[in-house]
């Protein structure tokens, strides 16, 4: 699922236009469901998914896509 937000336009869509009707196509928990939609990659990262996953996502999905922001995000140096 994050590498179809990082990678499928229609996916970062669907999941743009409504985002819990999007999730709920994949068997995940509350838990994972809440990261995503809070892009919340530092808790991802703790859930062991892939870094490459995560900063893919990040750099597809987030508000301010950039190297900075997402370390700032993961709580690194700002």
């Amino acid at each position: 699922m994050l590498h179809d937000l990082s990678v499928r336009r229609e996916a970062r869509v669907a999941w743009a236009q409504d985002a819990e009707r999007f999730l709920a196509k994949f068997v995940l928990t509350r838990d994972e469901a809440d990261m995503v939609k809070n892009l919340d990659v530092a808790a991802m990262l703790a859930a062991g998914v892939s870094p490459l996953l995560t900063y893919g996502f990040w750099m597809t999905n987030a508000q301010e896509r950039t190297r900075k922001a997402y370390l700032t995000r993961l709580g690194g140096p700002s």
